[in-house]
C-alpha cells in the first residue's frame, strides 16, 4: 500500500515538475539560457484583410466611471485640452502631460497597477516602466472620454530572448478619420504620413518600406532616426486586451482568453513571453480586420 502511495506521489510529482517547465522553461528566470538581446532591425510583414475571427471588443466612453472620474478632477485635465479644438492636438497634450510625470525606469514595478496610485507615487520621484506609461495614458484619455487601448509590442525572437523583447504603447480611436492611431508615451511619440496618424500596423509598413513619415517627437529625449532605430525589431507581434479584466496566474494556467494577438502571415505564434510564461491567454489571428475595428 506505501508503495503504491509512493509510487502515485512520484507520478504527481513528475506530472507537476513537467507541467512547470511547460509553463516556464526558465522557471520564472531562475534557469539561464536563451538570448541576452532580440535581433536589431526591421521585417518585412503581411497580414489578411478579411476577418477571420467571429469576436467583438467591446469600446466605449467609461469616462463616468468613478476612479477616472477622479483621476480627471484630481489632476485637472481638462485644463490640457483648453488651447485647441483639435481632437488629435487634444490627445498630443495629454500624452506630453503624462510623459512628462516621471523619468523612466524599466525594472521599477508598482505596488498597484492603477493609474491614480502610480501618478501619486510619480509626484513623490518614483521611476517606472513602459507598462505604467501606458496604464496611466489609458487612464487619462478614458476620463476624458476617448476610446484608447494598451498595445503590447513583440520582437521577432520574443520566445527565446531573456529580458527587452516588449514593448507597451497605446492606439487611440479617432471618430473623424474612423481609425486607430500609433503612440508611445514613453518617447512622447506619434506618427505622421502625409498628415494623417498612423496605427502601429501602418508606421510598420512605413519603416519596412522606407516610406517618407513624420515622427511627432517634440521632447527631443531621442532623434527621430533613433527612435525608427529602437522601435522596429518591437514591430513584429502586437496584441491588444479583450477588455475582459486583469490577467491572473489562472488564467494562464487554464488558458483564459483575454488577449488578441495579431500574427504576421506566414510566422507561427509565439509560445513563450521572454521564456518567463507560456501565452495561453490570447486569440490568434492573421487579420488586420480582426485587431482594427471600426468603433460605432
Amino acid at each position: 500500500m506505501k508503495k503504491k502511495i509512493l509510487y502515485s506521489m512520484l507520478i504527481l510529482f513528475s506530472i507537476l515538475i513537467a507541467f512547470t517547465f511547460w509553463m516556464s522553461p526558465s522557471l520564472m528566470g531562475l534557469i539561464p539560457g536563451g538570448k541576452e538581446t532580440p535581433d536589431k532591425g526591421i521585417t518585412k510583414i503581411y497580414f489578411d484583410t478579411e476577418k477571420e475571427l467571429n469576436i467583438v471588443i467591446p469600446y466605449s466612453d467609461i469616462s463616468k466611471n468613478k476612479e477616472l472620474k477622479i483621476i480627471k478632477e484630481v489632476f485637472r485635465l481638462d485644463t490640457l485640452l483648453l488651447n485647441t479644438n483639435d481632437e488629435y492636438e487634444k490627445i498630443k497634450n495629454i500624452q506630453s502631460w503624462v510623459h512628462s510625470r516621471w523619468e523612466h525606469d524599466g525594472d521599477n514595478v508598482p505596488e498597484k497597477n492603477n493609474a491614480q496610485y502610480i501618478l501619486k507615487e510619480a509626484e513623490k520621484g518614483q521611476r517606472f516602466r513602459c507598462v505604467e506609461y501606458s496604464t496611466v495614458t489609458t487612464a487619462c484619455l478614458q476620463s476624458l472620454g476617448y476610446i484608447v487601448r494598451g498595445l503590447w509590442l513583440k520582437t521577432k525572437d520574443v520566445d527565446v530572448v531573456n529580458s527587452g523583447a516588449g514593448h507597451v504603447v497605446n492606439e487611440i480611436y479617432l471618430d473623424d478619420l474612423k481609425k486607430w492611431f500609433f503612440i508611445d508615451p514613453q518617447f512622447d511619440i506619434t506618427v505622421l504620413k502625409n498628415g494623417i496618424p498612423l496605427n502601429a500596423i501602418e508606421f510598420q509598413s512605413a519603416i519596412a518600406n522606407n516610406e517618407l513619415i513624420e515622427i511627432i517627437n517634440p521632447n527631443k529625449e531621442i532623434s527621430d532616426a533613433e527612435y525608427i532605430e529602437w522601435i522596429s525589431p518591437y514591430l513584429f507581434y502586437f496584441t491588444t486586451s479583450l477588455n475582459k479584466g486583469k490577467i491572473s496566474n489562472w488564467d494562464r494556467v487554464i488558458g483564459t482568453k483575454k488577449q488578441l494577438t495579431l500574427v504576421p502571415k506566414g510566422h507561427k505564434p509565439p509560445i513563450y513571453f521572454q521564456r518567463l510564461f507560456r501565452i495561453r491567454t490570447n486569440y490568434k489571428t492573421n487579420s488586420i480586420s480582426d485587431f482594427y475595428p471600426i468603433v460605432e
